[in-house]
Order: C-alpha cells, then sequence, then structure tokens
C-alpha cells in the first residue's frame, strides 16, 4: 500500500494537492491516460467523445491543479474551481451527447440550450489557457471573436459584415471545425498518446539512461557537460517534444554542470534552451506541432520524420560546433574521469530503451498509424522495463506513468481549445486568404521579403503562446500566402513551424531560454540573446527549406547529398565566425573571421557551381590562414 501513497499528494510549482483532493486529480488523470491508451490502440470510440472528453478532462485537470490567482488556495481548489469543473463537464458532455442531434436536426438553427452550453465552453477554455500560458493567448481569441461581431469596421481588406453573437457561438461551439477542429482532434487523437508514451519512457528509466549515454559519449571531450546538454536533450527531446518540459528536466542536472565546470550562467541557460528547442524537430517523435502539420498538409507522419532528419542533424550539429569552439574560447576541459559513466557498461545495462522507439519506427515503416504506434511502444516501454529490476515497472509505477502523461498534457493541452476559438475566428471571417493577400501585397510579391515578415510575425505570436500554438495560427495566416508564392506546401509548412519554434529562444520573451536562465540563476534576456546566437541556423532554416529544398529530400540523391554536405559546411563555418575561434588554432583575427562568415553565406544557400567553389576557395584559404597564424605563434613560443 506503500507504494500508492504518492496517490494521495500532487506537488506542482503552481499548487500541491493532498489528501482526497490529491486523490481526485489523480484518478481523474489515470482515467484520462487509460481512456485515450484504448483509443488510440482500437480506436472504437465516437468523433464527438474523442474531441470532447480530451478537452473536458484536460480543463478539469487544469482547474484542479492551477489557482485563479495568487490568494486562492494552494493546497486544495476553491468553491470557484470546482463551480468551473461543473460548468467544463456540463458544456462538454453536452455538445457529446447532443452533436448528433444537432447535426441532424438544428444545424443553422441553434436552440437556447446549445448558445447557453456554447457560451460556457467557450469562457471554460479561455480560462483554462489564462491559468496556465497567462492571459495574452485568452486575450487574443477575444480579439478574434471581436473581429466576428465588429467585422465592418476592420481596415480594408481584412473587413466584413459582421455577425450576430448567435452565429458566433454556434461556429464556434457547435461545429467541428472551430472549438472541436482539426487542432483539438490531432492533440486528442496523435499529441496524447505520444505524451503517454514519453512519460511511460521516462518511467521506466529512459530519461536516466540517454543521460548517462549522453555523459559517456561526450563527458571527456573539451566542454564536455555542455555536449553532454546537446546530446541528451537531442535524445530526450525525441521522446518528450517539449521544449519547456526538456529544459527543466534534463537542465536541472547539465546546467549546474555547465556552470560548475567554467560555462558562463547565460550561457548554461541558453545552451540548454537552444538544445531543447532542437528537440521539438528531432525525430523520430518531435514535437506536438508536427503532428499538426502532417494533419494540416495530409502527409504522413513518417514522411514528415523523415524529410526533418537532415535538418534537424544540422541543426545538432551547428550547435555542437558553437559549444565547442565556446569551450575553445574559455579554455575548457571534460569532465573527470570519474565522473564519466563506461559507455560499454551505459549500453548493456539500458540497451533496451532503445526498443519502444524502434517499435515506434517498426510499425510507422509498416504503415500503421501514428497512434497505434504510440500504443504499442507505450505497452513495450512498460514490458521491457522488466528487463532488470532496478528498472522494472510496478502498477504503482505504471500508475504513476499514466498521471505524469496527463499532467503533462495540463501544459500542452491548455491552449488548445483557446486555438481552437482563433481559428474558428480566423476561419468563419475568411482571414486566412485575407491576411496572405495582405502579406503578399505587403512583401511586392517578394518572396525573400514574406519570408521576412513571417519569421517576424512568428516571434510576435509566440510571445503570447507555445510553439505548437503560434504554428497553428501561422499555419492558418502565413502558410497560405508562401504557397502563393509558389513554395510546396510542405515546405511552407516547415518553413512556417521552424520560424514558430524560433519564438522560444528569441527576446523579448522567450520562454525555454527564460526557463534556462531561471535553472541558471542568470539574466532573462542576457539569455535569451545568447540562446539566439547559440540557435543562428534555426533563424536561417525558414529561408533553407524554400531556397534550399534537397535538404527536405527533394531531388536526386546526389543533388540532396552536394547541397547537404555544402550546407553542414557551412554551418560549420558559420560557427567559427560567430564565435572567433577555430576548433584548432584558438582566436581567429577579424580578417580571418570575416573570411569565414562570407564562405558560410556561400556554402549556406548553395546555387551556381561557381559560387559554391568559391565559397569553398574562401573558406579553404580562410583555414589556410589560421594553420599558418598556429605556425607561427608555435615558431614563436619556440
Amino acid at each position: 500500500m506503500a507504494d500508492f501513497a504518492w496517490l494521495f499528494r500532487v506537488e506542482s510549482s503552481k499548487r500541491s494537492l493532498s489528501g482526497i483532493w490529491a486523490l481526485a486529480f489523480n484518478l481523474t488523470a489515470m482515467g484520462f491516460s487509460l481512456f485515450y491508451l484504448y483509443t488510440s490502440g482500437f480506436g472504437l470510440v465516437s468523433t464527438q467523445s474523442n474531441r470532447g472528453v480530451y478537452l473536458m478532462l484536460t480543463s478539469v485537470l487544469v482547474f484542479l491543479l492551477y489557482p485563479a490567482h495568487r490568494a486562492s488556495p494552494k493546497d486544495r481548489p476553491s468553491i470557484v474551481d470546482l463551480g468551473l469543473v461543473a460548468l467544463t463537464v456540463v458544456s462538454m458532455g453536452y455538445w457529446i451527447d447532443q452533436y448528433v442531434s444537432y447535426a441532424i436536426f438544428r444545424v443553422s438553427s441553434p436552440n437556447q440550450a446549445d448558445l447557453v452550453m456554447g457560451a460556457i465552453a467557450i469562457a471554460m477554455m479561455l480560462e483554462t489557457s489564462r491559468r496556465v500560458l497567462g492571459p495574452i493567448i485568452s486575450i487574443l481569441a477575444v480579439v478574434f471573436l471581436c473581429q466576428l461581431y465588429f467585422g465592418q469596421h476592420l481596415p480594408g481588406k481584412l473587413a466584413h459584415p459582421g455577425m450576430s453573437v448567435e452565429r458566433i457561438i454556434e461556429f464556434t461551439y457547435s461545429t467541428q471545425e472551430a472549438l472541436f477542429g482539426v487542432v483539438t482532434a490531432t492533440f486528442a487523437t496523435f499529441v496524447f498518446p505520444f505524451m503517454i508514451f514519453g512519460a511511460f519512457l521516462e518511467r521506466s528509466g529512459a530519461g536516466a539512461f540517454f543521460m548517462d549515454l549522453g555523459t559517456a559519449v561526450a563527458g571527456k571531450w573539451r566542454g564536455g557537460p555542455a555536449k553532454v546538454a546537446v546530446l541528451t536533450s537531442a535524445l530526450f527531446g525525441s521522446i518528450s517534444g517539449s521544449s519547456v518540459a526538456n529544459v527543466v528536466t534534463t537542465g536541472s542536472f547539465t546546467i549546474p554542470l555547465m556552470k560548475r565546470t567554467g560555462f558562463r550562467p547565460h550561457h548554461a541557460g541558453a545552451i540548454e534552451a537552444i538544445a531543447s528547442t532542437g528537440g521539438q524537430f528531432m525525430p523520430p517523435v518531435m514535437g506536438a506541432g508536427v503532428f499538426i502539420l502532417a494533419t494540416l498538409t495530409e502527409t504522413s507522419y513518417l514522411t514528415i520524420a523523415l524529410i526533418n532528419v537532415i535538418p534537424a542533424l544540422i541543426f545538432f550539429l551547428f550547435l555542437l560546433t558553437m559549444v565547442d569552439l565556446e569551450a575553445v574560447g574559455l579554455g575548457l576541459k571534460g569532465l573527470p574521469e570519474k565522473e564519466i559513466p563506461s559507455l560499454r557498461k551505459v549500453l548493456a545495462q539500458g540497451w533496451h530503451f532503445f526498443m519502444p522507439l524502434v517499435v515506434v519506427i517498426g510499425l510507422l515503416f509498416w504503415g500503421y498509424s501514428a497512434e497505434f504506434c504510440a500504443f504499442w511502444g507505450t505497452v513495450s516501454a512498460a514490458v521491457l522495463s522488466w528487463r532488470q529490476k532496478a528498472t522494472r515497472m510496478r502498477p504503482s509505477d505504471v500508475a504513476q506513468a499514466l498521471v505524469g502523461g496527463a499532467q503533462s498534457n495540463t501544459s500542452a493541452g491548455a491552449a488548445i481549445g483557446t486555438l481552437g476559438v482563433i481559428i474558428g475566428g480566423i476561419v468563419l471571417a475568411g482571414l486566412g486568404l485575407k491576411f496572405s493577400a495582405v502579406l503578399i501585397d505587403f512583401s511586392g510579391g517578394n518572396l525573400f521579403l514574406a519570408l521576412v515578415l513571417v519569421t517576424l510575425v512568428s516571434i510576435v505570436i509566440g510571445m503570447g503562446s507555445s510553439t505548437t500554438g503560434s504554428y497553428i495560427i501561422l499555419s492558418v495566416v502565413a502558410a497560405p500566402a508562401l504557397i502563393q508564392l509558389g513554395v510546396p506546401t510542405v515546405a511552407a509548412h516547415l518553413a512556417v513551424f521552424y520560424a514558430a519554434c524560433l519564438s522560444n529562444i528569441t527576446p523579448p520573451v522567450c520562454v525555454s531560454a527564460f526557463a534556462g536562465a531561471a535553472i541558471a540563476g542568470a539574466p532573462p534576456m542576457k539569455t535569451g540573446f545568447a540562446a539566439l546566437k547559440f540557435g543562428a541556423t534555426l533563424v536561417l532554416m525558414p529561408f533553407t527549406f524554400v531556397y534550399v529544398p534537397e535538404i527536405l529530400l527533394q531531388g536526386h540523391w546526389t543533388e540532396i547529398l552536394y547541397a547537404s554536405t555544402l550546407y553542414a559546411c557551412g554551418s560549420v563555418l558559420l560557427a567559427i565566425a560567430l564565435q572567433g575561434s577555430a576548433p584548432v588554432g584558438g582566436r581567429v583575427t577579424a580578417l580571418v573571421r570575416a573570411l569565414f562568415g562570407v564562405s558560410a553565406v556561400m556554402l549556406l544557400f548553395p546555387s551556381a557551381f561557381l559560387v559554391d567553389l568559391l565559397g569553398i576557395g574562401v573558406g579553404v584559404a580562410a583555414v589556410a590562414l589560421v594553420s599558418m597564424t598556429r605556425n607561427a605563434r608555435r615558431d614563436l613560443a619556440g
């Protein structure tokens, strides 16, 4: 019975529940996860149940765990919280129960109960997002609702006749295009099952294994702790899919270690933040936004994962180079030998943690759906944990993994209902195509300028939302503009998705960088700017997908190999130019640094063969100058 004592205790940075309230939260969370494990493995539920239950239980858990304001109780839900739970259950339950009747008899003619329940459901979704993510995204949703009513007052091409309150509520609540639309469907069907899978992997000991693996591989290198952070964030990010979750999980170990071995606090926080952001597009699992991307582009998840392999590898190559050169500049060494575990021993003890990922990837290649793969990945993680006594998942561990998956969803899924409201406002007013037209007009039809504008818009939108939320909004208002300018659909959505990832590390509001700064005890803004420097290739990626489609596996294999090789070399040269240090030879002169920068620009965007050849020549000249300088220093020292 002692194994289940945790059932009566829930500790959170927001609220710490105990006793009957912790029991209620944990049982609800377990039921939530079990329901979606069942749907992912067997799928025998109605569409309205699949979507409605997801929004309902996400909000219920949020109202139990997150207080309304600072004066709210910190150890139990208030009367107001319980009232909101009741309103959520009633309004969502009504939609689940009445959707078929509405679709048959009341389309475009909602009754009074439909409208009342719709207004309550919309209010509950806005409050859910506000509690977890702050007020900005909820205010944005209200703005989009208001523009539906005051459409005649909007400027220029954005204007429309305006709509009644009844029509706004009906469309937002009663149809499957807004609150219960594609965003909710994707999270309920694909994303949440993978969160449960990640929770089972973590509970089975995979998180500790990946940490040890990263230390064993990179610990002895110069700047080893930072390279450990990069590798473990890539590995863990591939199963967590959340940059902030990645920062607080792996960063609690890697950031103090980086500081202890000589990295400056803001750099330690920045390296973890940008590495964790990269985990969102690191196959095989990636972040929640990728599932939305696959759905919106009508492309298989496996295809999206495959075309992200080269961009992700190049991103982490650049980051590892930046970290290495930072260590060169600071004169840092690796970890002490006694703190580095044996790679052979780590693999011997934990090789089985790779098998659930192999199961997921194998089933994807066999053509099974992503959610089905998540189900069997979860089952395999629990079964394979029994390979060793220390990692064996007992019933209490399984229960805690179920709760962990649901609790992770409270932060990732809190915005989904509100995002549905925003998407509904955009769709009902036809703002997507209108905004695209404005974007094209403003850029004068220039694709490069349009990409710059999309990147800037993504940073602004990202201030009040997660990567997934930013991407969802941008996919409706920005991706169509790129498509109209001739960019292939998948490339356009990937450009928008990577631009949305950029908001994690771009000041003034950069959630991942702020999380890293908090752990490092560093100034948040300084950490954000450092993360932007360490993640410079992330700024370039949206342009790369448009101008260098070969790295998205478009073209003959020789073209893909040629472009990818040049791009990888260019990213390394860019790192040298930004850091002002070479892997061998230490600090470089301003002239040599400029040559590396010129060569990097030419190689990062392969074009005419002669230009590529010139870029290679400039890079070789820069390397030769570094070698000459190093030899001269050696002679002087001799």
